[in-house]
């Protein structure tokens, strides 16, 4: 057993803990208020990307929807990475 198994503090809150009260209190925001700050709504970011996607297709295949499936998900990836970044500067409040 090492010393470092249990390094709690009783009465220590955990981020998500501290994070989840603040977005009870509209001080933070919640993922979809997050994406929708950046100046254009979560739907037309995401149109954004699809046409990205699709500008030179004629037809939509089943390769157009896996690639406008990865071309999403990357953009989720990437809004969440950002997200984590916002969440980490507002619990140095």
């Amino acid at each position: 057993m090492s010393l470092f198994d249990n390094y709690e503090c009783e009465g220590q809150i955990e981020l998500t803990d501290y994070l989840s009260s603040q977005i009870v209190k509209k001080q933070v925001k919640d993922l979809t208020n997050w994406i929708n700050s950046q100046g254009k709504s979560q739907y037309q970011q995401i149109g954004e990307v699809v046409k990205k996607v699709c500008k030179d297709e004629e037809v939509v295949t089943d390769q157009l929807i896996g690639r406008i499936t990865n071309a999403v998900s990357v953009y989720v990836l990437q809004q969440s990475s950002g997200y984590m970044n916002y969440l980490r500067e507002q619990s140095k409040v």
